[in-house]
């Protein structure tokens, strides 16, 4: 990929992320990495701003084949607890379940291959049912902090039965196969969850930090006019506009005062 920054206009390219995500979901929310790279080849992007095309499909929920988000892999210290006693002991609860689930038998795998080859519904249970063991380790090796685990394999297990419904007889070959074409499908799908939520938390956290800077903005306006201050002060103050600092006290559980008394603590819409 070249390494020349893209002249593309703002707007034409906001386009045709939309155009492209409009595609995946067109797709079941799934597309690969060299199918991304050839929808922008002629804008020339540079490889880390194809990365940030493929992070934007990630937080939309895109599972984007054969890319991997490096972040999303963390590296873990030996012992290191990397989820809560809560989370642990569901996971003690569900591999207690998963146990209690019988081990294939003899050839069994090879018999589920050719019953999942006609497409026979008892075989994809069986299948689903013996390939849990693997969702768990797929969710445990992708597990980031902030994600709860159950969700993680939850999403895991979800997309194992998704797989499986849309798999038809040109994908199933032998067990080796079917376990390798699942569980790429699976991990790609547990990335783009986890990414999705890291930007929901991303944005939660911002608008957190917004509601506080308004907050410390009608405090220090207070305390320099000694009375009272108006909306449009405290927008000014921040360099943002009126109907943003408004959003901003509403996201807060905050109503704006418009009468002439207000409220302690926040600002009144001049009149």
């Amino acid at each position: 990929m070249s390494n020349k920054n893209p002249s593309m206009d703002p707007m034409k390219f906001r386009r045709k992320l939309q155009n492209i995500l409009d595609q995946a979901v067109d797709q079941d929310y799934h597309m690969g990495k060299a199918e991304v790279e050839s929808f922008f080849r002629e804008d020339d992007l540079t490889e880390e701003q194809m990365n940030l095309v493929f992070d934007f499909l990630l937080s939309r929920r895109v599972a984007v084949e054969g890319y991997v988000k490096k972040e999303a892999l963390p590296e873990r210290k030996e012992g290191e607890a990397l989820w809560s006693e809560e989370e642990q002991r569901w996971l003690d609860s569900y591999m207690e379940e998963i146990r209690q689930i019988p081990e294939a038998e003899d050839g069994e795998w090879d018999e589920l291959t050719l019953r999942l080859r006609a497409g026979d519904t008892a075989a994809k249970r069986r299948a689903a049912e013996l390939m849990l063991p693997s969702i768990v380790e797929e969710a445990v090796a992708l597990y980031v902090p902030g994600v709860h685990l159950s969700d993680v394999i939850q999403e895991g297990s979800l997309q194992l039965v998704l797989g499986l419904d849309r798999m038809d007889a040109s994908m199933v070959s032998g067990q080796d196969d079917i376990r390798t074409h699942l569980l790429a499908q699976i991990r790609d799908c547990i990335s783009a969850m986890i990414e999705e939520q890291k930007d929901v938390r991303t944005r939660d956290q911002r608008m957190v930090e917004k509601v506080e800077e308004l907050k410390d903005g009608v405090s220090t306006l207070k305390e320099e006019y000694g009375r009272k201050v108006y909306l449009d002060e405290v927008a000014d103050f921040m360099n943002i506009t009126e109907e943003e600092a408004q959003d901003i006290l509403k996201l807060a559980g905050e109503d704006v005062p418009e009468d002439t008394e207000g409220i302690d603590g926040q600002p009144e819409i001049r009149k």
